[in-house]
């Protein structure tokens, strides 16, 4: 019997290792499917609100629903469309919850710039409203490409790295509505080097002629009294401090956001020492006039470095430009008006040094999208967008004309010979004509339906 009992005994003994060793590879297989499912997870988390928002209608099957391509499609078309405002900007439209829409503004950055741009409606539970920004490679046949997208707060914050045109695209999701506010401006992208002043102090810019034009000058100088303190432009390390040549005491500094070489010259003294954590703000030294600056006013010489030598005044230049008042009335929900006078000038901007797209004729048709400054941004019925001043439209409250049809017409959404009638009107019906395009009317109906019928 003992044998028996020893006997029984190994076999659990081996019987609770086995099942140890199952639930333990079991594990093993879990653990690792996890790792697994977090690493698809990292793979395709969205880089932005709207990448994932556009993932959800993917994955909830809206994509290819009649709304959701119509919301695809006035994203991808606005980016062939742009608009040019002047910077600083500030619209306030209004979003027609009904129809997919979006709008693109084509903007000259410089390379050192910060670009800001904000948007959101007046309503908090009026949805949310994407912000992105492309980057036009037309000339290396690419195209654009995303560089930024607007964060939870629905504002961007970037840092320009490549002088170009950038397209800034705005798009709510779909069914939000209402009115929104949108602005755009630049900053500086560092602190100014020389504390208690800006750019006003520079005398002498980048690229200016040296030693009779054998060679050229790699930075800007800003005068200040000397002993004036000399800040850190950004955080990072002090990577060197020297005494002599050209610069005289001088100072570089190693971004820490950027990696950038930031070069500080003719110091009356260095108040940092290599290897030295530096903040942004910090003093580093004080402005004097050491090496070949003796004979000059005390001034510091303050340049970048970034693969060779780069303009450091639009990283340091701060626009002293208030966002523009919106000067004419804000825009409400369905705003179709009409040019009030001939020539009534449609611009790729609000302002008229922007150029005229086209001239249009007394009561054309525009529908108001925005209003901006002392213009209105509108889209003609063809799908043109511009900027037209607010003294050349009018409302349509009063009709241009009233008439009676002498036969059955149809009403159409749109002008267009491919649209659908909306419905026919019968003979003997008054119609009031409120705008015209091309060869159509836009009218009312007895009924109060408002739409296009083609002028015979």
């Amino acid at each position: 019997m003992a044998s028996i009992t020893v006997f029984s005994e190994s076999v659990r003994g081996i019987g609770n290792a086995f099942i140890a060793s199952v639930l333990l590879l079991i594990l093993v297989i879990l653990l690792a499917g996890c790792v697994k499912i977090d690493e698809l997870r990292e793979r395709y988390a969205p880089q932005s609100p709207r990448a994932a928002y556009e993932f959800g209608l993917k994955t909830s099957g809206l994509r290819q629903s009649a709304l959701g391509i119509a919301w695809f499609e006035a994203g991808d078309q606005a980016l062939l469309e742009p608009v040019s405002p002047t910077v600083p900007y500030r619209e306030i439209g209004y979003v027609d919850p009904a129809r997919p829409h979006a709008a693109a503004f084509r903007i000259r950055l410089t390379r050192g710039q910060r670009f800001l741009a904000s948007v959101s409606f007046s309503a908090p539970d009026s949805g949310s409203i994407f912000l992105d920004l492309f980057r036009k490679m037309d000339r290396l046949g690419l195209g654009t490409r995303q560089v930024a997208s607007a964060d939870s707060t629905q504002s961007i914050q970037f840092d320009v790295d490549r002088t170009g045109t950038y397209i800034l695209r705005l798009q709510p999701e779909l069914l939000a509505g209402g009115r929104y506010e949108l602005t755009v401006r630049t900053a500086a992208s560092v602190i100014f080097p020389v504390s208690g002043f800006d750019s006003g102090a520079i005398q002498s810019v980048f690229g200016d002629s040296r030693d009779g034009g054998r060679r050229s000058h790699h930075g800007v100088d800003i005068f200040a009294p000397r002993g004036t303190p000399v800040i850190a432009a950004t955080s990072g390390f002090i990577s060197s401090t020297r005494v002599g040549g050209l610069g005289g005491k001088t100072i570089w500094l190693r971004s820490a956001e950027t990696g950038a070489s930031i070069y500080y010259a003719h110091l009356q003294e260095q108040l940092v020492d290599r290897g030295t954590r530096v903040a942004a703000g910090d003093t580093l030294g004080l402005v004097g006039n050491s090496g070949n600056a003796r004979t000059t006013s005390p001034h510091l010489h303050f340049g970048i470095y970034r693969n060779g030598p780069v303009d450091p005044h639009p990283y340091i230049y701060e626009p002293d430009q208030p966002m523009p008042r919106i000067a004419v009335e804000a825009v409400t929900s369905g705003s179709w008006m009409r040019t009030r006078i001939d020539d009534s000038g449609i611009y790729a901007g609000p302002t008229r040094q922007s150029g005229p797209i086209q001239l249009l004729e007394r009561y054309t048709s525009v529908h108001v999208l925005a209003a901006a400054a002392s213009y209105y941004r509108v889209q003609l019925p063809d799908g043109t967008t511009g900027y037209i001043r607010g003294n050349q439209i009018e409302p349509e409250t009063e009709p241009i004309e009233e008439f009676v049809l002498a036969s059955s017409t149809p009403i159409q959404s749109i002008p267009s010979e491919t649209a659908g009638a909306m419905g026919i009107e019968p003979p003997g019906k008054s119609i009031l004509i409120r705008s015209r395009f091309g060869d159509y009317l836009r009218v009312t109906t007895d009924s109060g339906q408002t739409g296009w019928l083609l002028d015979i």
